[in-house]
């Protein structure tokens, strides 16, 4: 029988050997930029939609406050509710963005709707 060991994502593999979920992750990093990256990247999204959507939704992630009624605080992002890589022209779209935290973002991931009601605000004031 050969000898075992955990890669750092918690998963047995032959020692001497490198796991699947390392191979996807070089590959990831390696891949062109495709179009939804390339608006990721810009000062548009960075510093002005993305902190615009955040501050908009109070600094809280909504799924946890609406789903679970926790307040949380950290890691905030904006997420698109119909995916970018399907609706590229929604990408800047406010109506299209709610603040979630990081792990509620992974978990709903593409999918094309919520999992938690959610209305936008009608009225918010920026800052400017």
């Amino acid at each position: 029988m050969a000898m075992l060991t955990t890669c750092s994502h918690g998963k047995l593999i032959p020692i001497g050997t490198t796991c699947d979920c390392n191979k996807r992750t070089v590959a990831r990093i390696k891949r062109e930029p495709n179009d939804v990256d390339k608006l990721r990247n810009t000062h548009r999204w960075k510093r002005i939609v993305q902190p615009r959507i955040i501050e908009r939704d109070g600094c809280v992630c909504q799924r946890c406050l609406i789903k679970y009624g926790i307040i949380t605080t950290s890691k905030l992002s904006a997420h698109h509710i119909k995916p970018a890589s399907k609706y590229i022209e929604l990408f800047f779209d406010e109506s299209n963005l709610v603040c979630l935290c990081m792990t509620c973002n992974r978990q709903l991931g593409t999918r094309e709707q919520l999992d938690f009601d959610y209305e936008i605000p009608n009225e918010y004031e920026y800052k400017l």
